[in-house]
């Protein structure tokens, strides 16, 4: 019998692997465009975030992760683990969550000093009201670079002015942290490797596939902030797009004559950060900081069920993962899938499916569930409930 539900999880953990592959594969190309396109388009032209927003798919594919969810928790028996006596240690539990809650902390105040450098007058309270209610909206229904359009909208909804320096102060702090993003897995590739000696226990095509990943999106983000590629990439764009873009610009709320004007502001904002180095290098500090957070976070997981799992390790899965939920913009935080997949990793290392499974729903528990409360009540009591009101519809 334990013999035959070994096999079964081994052929789970097989199936699940060559799926992702397959996902990754196909998607990969697509994604890096349509995170362009949302970024810039959905920032100045709403009008394409409420088409989303009222999408009936949603609740479909809510109820589907949730589906998802529950098959892979009565499948793998993560309460089977977390019942033993004296197997939990709630303590180290907590202080994982409270890590996590300081990873974003960290995210916030990283934008925070670009605001500055920019001249926003906002505080680091309100820089973190408004990306607590970023992340929770993305949450709650996802779509590519979701977070970056919410907080370019509050923060210049907020202050007025300049819309230019409001995207390119998202899009400077998506850049940082695909950067930080690809640092961290290859220098978890190369302690693992070369420094402890031991095999990468995740398939490399998967390491690879972050790394481009991470470094595509870098590059073209930044090869985007020009003045000549953005005016390319409106004059190509369709006549219906550019009529929507036109629309808003020329309403009151953002008083531009033109496209172009906008993207003289963008060219600015960037002249302007370029003057501050260390305002960005401690940008991209924090940021960093705050994407380690989330592998110490499964560490201290993993110490809190007394199953010890090198770090590097760690944050290679966790990164791997990190690579998966970018990709997701249909299933709400990729509810079911990333559960699955941060559990199958584990039970490649060797840890037994039930624990991996309770990893997995605790370091889940920790990064999603518990972040999900925190910001949903920021966003609420601190004066953003009209519009997340309004985003969800």
């Amino acid at each position: 019998m334990v013999s035959s539900r070994s096999n079964y999880s081994h052929l789970f953990v097989f199936v699940l692997r060559k799926m992702l592959l397959e996902a990754i594969h196909v998607v990969f190309l697509g994604v890096s465009a349509i995170n362009l396109l949302y970024i810039f388009y959905s920032c100045i032209c709403p009008s394409i975030g409420i088409i989303m927003k009222r999408n009936q798919w949603s609740l479909f594919f809510l109820i589907t992760g949730v589906i998802l969810f529950i098959f892979y928790l009565v499948y793998t028996n993560p309460f089977k683990v977390l019942t033993e006596v004296g197997r939990f240690n709630p303590w180290m539990f907590a202080a994982a969550v409270a890590v996590n809650y300081l990873g974003l902390v960290f995210l916030s105040a990283s934008w925070h000093i670009i605001l500055k450098s920019l001249g926003f007058k906002s505080s680091l309270w309100t820089s973190i009201q408004i990306s607590f209610t970023g992340l929770f909206a993305v949450w709650i229904l996802p779509f590519p670079s979701g977070f970056e359009i919410v907080r370019a909208y509050l923060i210049h909804d907020k202050e007025g002015g300049n819309l230019g320096k409001a995207v390119s102060s998202v899009i400077v702090s998506k850049v940082y942290y695909f950067i930080s993003f690809g640092f961290m897995i290859s220098l978890g590739a190369i302690i693992v490797h070369l420094v402890n000696g031991s095999a990468i226990p995740i398939r490399h095509e998967y390491i690879w596939f972050a790394v481009i990943f991470a470094l595509s999106n870098t590059a073209m983000f930044a090869l985007i902030l020009s003045p000549n590629r953005l005016m390319n990439l409106y004059q190509r764009s369709p006549d219906w797009l550019k009529n929507q873009i036109e629309k808003y610009l020329y309403s009151s709320r953002f008083g531009l004559s033109s496209f172009e004007e906008f993207v003289n502001e963008i060219h600015e904002s960037l002249n302007t950060l370029r003057e501050k180095p260390f305002e960005n290098l401690l940008s991209l500090c924090l940021v960093g900081f705050h994407w380690s957070t989330g592998a110490i976070t499964a560490y201290m997981v993993s110490r809190s069920l007394n199953e010890p799992i090198n770090f590097w390790v760690i944050v290679l899965i966790y990164a791997v993962i990190e690579f998966i939920q970018q990709l997701n913009f249909i299933i709400p935080s990729g509810l079911g899938i990333v559960d699955a997949g941060l559990a199958g990793a584990f039970v490649v290392l060797g840890v037994p499916l039930e624990v991996a499974s309770a990893i997995s729903l605790l370091t889940r528990l920790a990064t999603y569930w518990f972040e999900l409360v925190l910001c949903g009540f920021v966003s609420f009591q601190f004066g953003y409930r009209e519009v997340l009101s309004d985003y969800l519809g």
